[in-house]
């Protein structure tokens, strides 16, 4: 599965949007970063996605709630 940061408005013609897939970790360090990714891919391949798209990533750091989140479109080759 490859993953590439773009718009939407770069998805390739061959493509087709599958939705919207989100993971979250706790933690905000390259660790969490990792495993939130995996949990992202996994998501992904469930819908039949090939490619991730509009990759999104928020880390916050508020002293009782240290997470990773990744929002990314999926997307499959057609």
């Amino acid at each position: 599965m490859t993953m590439r940061i773009s718009t939407l408005t770069a998805k390739e013609p061959t493509e087709t949007e599958l939705g919207v897939v989100y993971a979250s970790v706790e933690g905000v360090n390259e660790i969490s970063y990792e495993e939130c990714a995996h949990k992202l891919r996994e998501k992904a391949r469930a819908l039949g996605a090939t490619g991730l798209i509009g990759l999104q990533l928020v880390q916050s750091q508020f002293q009782w709630n240290q997470r990773t989140s990744l929002l990314a479109t999926a997307v499959r080759a057609d």
